[in-house]
């Protein structure tokens, strides 16, 4: 069972507390904003922890991971690569067709995460300018 320390408390509350898909850094300079003194390296095992643990999801992107509450129904991503911007969707035919693919190759699905990058909707507007 996981030690949750003050520090480990206080990133699952930041996170818990929001929709928000957090990176290590913004995890960081948000309890700093707080008033609390954590490190970076103190964050980046706080998070690991609390994921092994189950408390937090994450997403994996090329740069870094990103994290959220552990709470929310199923869901994947869209992630603008002009700005950044993380969307949730879930989608029923995709959920078959994933379901469908695994089944005819044999494959026991336990889970997955389906990332999609693109442009969101204000910088693909911009762009079209």
């Amino acid at each position: 069972m996981l030690k949750l320390t003050v520090q480990r408390q206080a990133i699952l509350d930041l996170i818990n507390a929001s929709n928000r898909h957090w990176d290590a850094d913004e995890v960081a300079r948000a309890l700093a904003d707080s008033g609390g003194s954590v490190g970076i390296a103190t964050v980046y095992r706080g998070l690991a922890a609390l994921e092994s643990q189950g408390f937090i999801d994450s997403i994996q992107l090329a740069d870094k991971k990103r994290y959220e509450r552990a709470d929310k129904a199923h869901h994947d991503h869209m992630i603008c690569t002009r700005c950044g911007h993380i969307e949730e969707f879930s989608h029923e035919t995709i959920e078959e067709l994933q379901q469908v693919a695994a089944s005819e190759r044999g494959f026991k699905l336990t889970g997955h995460q389906l990332v999609m990058f693109g442009f969101c909707s204000r910088c693909a507007k911009e762009l079209d300018r």
